[in-house]
């Protein structure tokens, strides 16, 4: 992966550019007047491109780019602020003042989510092992604005590591986290958005299994909540209590600890 800036650099954003790539280890290229798909053809990498309010990847074999948006998590926090229920936050029983860690951050919908619900006496660390999706998420969790403040908070205050999840939980003490949540890449088909199998590709395969999970009891005073689809064998295989949702194609299963 190359970085590299917006057609129309400005000095600030040729500075900014430079700062990222030193920040995350990065080769910055100058654009010298090339298209993206010339500096994809030049080098055979993926590209990361420093915009004006943005970062976007444009991958090496895709024409359609990757970008951080809150999306849905602008959706659900209307909601929950408006004191509506929230099947995550009601699964995982969050309340203000609560810690959790996010095994699996991806777009960080649910860590935002998470973030509003245990408030800024909470703590959300989120783990992302793809250092592409980290980075984006990364940087846009930390300067995306929307025109709610409690939100951009709610944003800004989550911890984002790049790590993979079993690494970062045999470093935690035992009862770290209130919760440990797991959103795992499904084994089941199901329609998607481009912008979906975009991340799904750019995802590490990073699955869930016997040792992770003894490794996230132990890390979890509370509960451990998986989210799958609703078919899946993880449920029963790992002993998670479904919950089901109607007219939902994934459903929260919980294993309470204490």
């Amino acid at each position: 992966m190359i970085l590299t800036t917006a057609g129309r650099a400005t000095p600030k954003l040729i500075q900014d550019a430079q700062q990222l790539s030193t920040k995350y280890q990065l080769p910055y290229m100058k654009r010298s007047g090339r298209s993206i798909q010339q500096l994809k053809d030049d080098y055979q990498e993926d590209v990361m491109v420093v915009e004006k309010n943005r970062l976007s990847l444009s991958p090496l074999d895709e024409q359609m780019n990757l970008f951080f948006h809150p999306n849905l998590a602008m959706v659900r926090a209307k909601r929950l602020l408006r004191k509506e229920e929230d099947p995550f936050v009601r699964a995982a029983k969050l309340e203000k003042g609560m810690s959790i860690l996010d095994c699996t951050l991806g777009l960080a919908s649910d860590s935002i989510i998470a973030s509003l619900a245990v408030g800024s006496d909470g703590l959300v660390t989120g783990l992302e092992g793809s250092k592409t999706i980290y980075i984006i998420v990364n940087e846009g969790l930390q300067h995306f604005i929307s025109a709610d403040e409690m939100f951009n908070r709610a944003m800004r205050r989550i911890k984002v590591q790049h790590v993979q999840h079993l690494e970062y939980l045999q470093q935690q003490k035992s009862n770290a986290f209130d919760v440990v949540y797991f959103d795992p890449m499904f084994h089941e088909a199901i329609d998607a958005s481009d912008g979906l199998n975009l991340i799904r590709a750019k995802a590490l395969e990073d699955d869930l299994t016997a040792l992770v999970l003894e490794e996230a009891k132990r890390v979890a005073l509370s509960r451990v909540v998986l989210k799958d689809h609703w078919k899946s064998e993880r449920f029963r295989q790992y002993g998670f209590i479904q919950y089901k949702r109607k007219n939902s194609l994934f459903h929260y299963g919980v294993i309470e600890l204490g």
